[in-house]
């Protein structure tokens, strides 16, 4: 039937004035414009894509999904990605898809073996949530980073929770509750400064563990000087210029001194080792020299008579003079430093017992010829035993 009209109208128009004809073309045009906007309004729906940053705009046929929408995007979506709305909601107008892609990162509690969390979240919190440990933060641990704080994929979540531990410095044992993760940040809040020798156990680096004993010692280096005494030795030496049997000291001894310097470590104050690093002989000492005789002495003269022997005054002076040649090499100013002095080599004590003054040596040879003869009245020859036996005295 429209078939039949249409030549009719158009053999028609001829009859139309030229103003109503205009009129009835822009009627028909304005039709045509509605009914193509009414067909694009039932053709789709125009729809945005939030995704890694960036947003697309799209337009989906009528009853696409928002899965539909992510296609015409070219958003691909992996297993644990999450998208708002779901991907079956159906696009309507002006709708935003939004796509937030999954992170894997690790979470790691007081050093140990990490847990894994891969999940579409992007704060510390919701990590730690979606493994299980959110406890954890009101228990006083602490995160690093901190709680609120992005994540991004591939980081670690490192989680502190406050342990007790005992800490062992200068004298004292103290018991503290801490959240430092190593021995260093323990020793740093309690002011504990190291020395540059100074031993910590276990060490600065370590991380805390619970009921842990950390302990501090100070260690020092000192010097210590010794004093050692190098004690002299005796030196006998044979001489013809003493009848045998007879000894003089030559030369008295002297001790020697050495200085010997040690490094010594000091563990909290007390000694645990030292080690000789420097020695120095400050002064040699010096042997004690004997002289001993090998001299035979002349036989003794002929005894005549028994009588000199309890009187000292029918004692000739020939007889010291024997004696004092046996006693002192007839030496009567000898003094050789062994205790006894002069000819007839007295000791200081024996002399002021007979009257002498002064010491023996210092006397002259009558003084001390006169002392002796005392001496020998009083006690006999046996004052001076070796060689008065020697001599045939007695």
């Amino acid at each position: 039937m429209a078939g039949d009209l249409s030549p009719l109208l158009v053999m028609n128009t001829k009859n139309f004035p030229s103003t109503v004809l205009r009129r009835a073309l822009l009627g028909l045009g304005t039709a045509a414009v509605i009914a193509v906007g009414a067909l694009a309004a039932t053709s789709g729906s125009a729809a945005e894509v939030l995704a890694d940053g960036e947003l697309h705009e799209v337009r989906v046929s009528k009853d696409a999904t928002v899965a539909d929408a992510l296609a015409a995007a070219e958003i691909e979506l992996a297993a644990a990605d999450d998208v708002q709305p779901d991907l079956d909601t159906e696009v309507v107008r002006d709708l935003r898809v939004v796509v937030t892609r999954a992170i894997t990162v690790d979470v790691v509690v007081d050093d140990d073996d990490p847990v894994t969390v891969t999940a579409p979240v992007a704060s510390v919190d919701g990590v730690v949530r979606l493994a299980g440990l959110d406890g954890l933060r009101d228990e006083g641990a602490v995160a690093t980073p901190a709680w609120h704080d992005l994540v991004q994929d591939g980081d670690v979540i490192s989680i502190q929770r406050p342990v007790e531990v005992v800490l062992e410095v200068d004298g004292d044992e103290l018991t503290v509750v801490t959240l430092a993760a190593q021995v260093e940040h323990l020793l740093q809040l309690h002011d504990v400064e190291l020395g540059p020798d100074d031993l910590v156990t276990p060490s600065a680096w370590a991380p805390l563990r619970a009921d842990q004993t950390i302990t501090v010692q100070r260690v020092e280096y000192v010097e210590d000087t010794e004093e050692v005494v190098l004690e002299h030795d005796e030196v006998r030496q044979n001489t013809s210029s003493l009848d045998r049997g007879r000894t003089r000291v030559d030369q008295e001894g002297r001790d020697g001194l050495r200085l010997d310097i040690y490094e010594v470590t000091l563990v909290d104050g007390e000694e645990t080792d030292r080690e000789l690093v420097d020695s120095e002989v400050v002064t040699e000492s010096r042997d004690r020299v004997v002289l001993v005789g090998t001299r035979v002495p002349p036989p003794p003269p002929a005894r005549t008579s028994t009588a000199g022997t309890s009187a000292g005054s029918s004692v000739g002076t020939s007889v010291w003079d024997r004696l004092a040649q046996c006693e002192s090499s007839g030496n009567w100013q000898a003094n050789t430093g062994n205790g006894y002095y002069g000819g007839l080599q007295f000791l200081p004590a024996t002399w002021r017992s007979v009257g002498g003054s002064g010491l023996p040596h210092q006397a002259s040879k009558a003084e001390q010829i006169h002392r002796a003869q005392i001496l020998q009245q009083r006690s006999g020859w046996g004052q001076w035993p070796a060689c008065s036996r020697r001599l045939g005295l007695r």
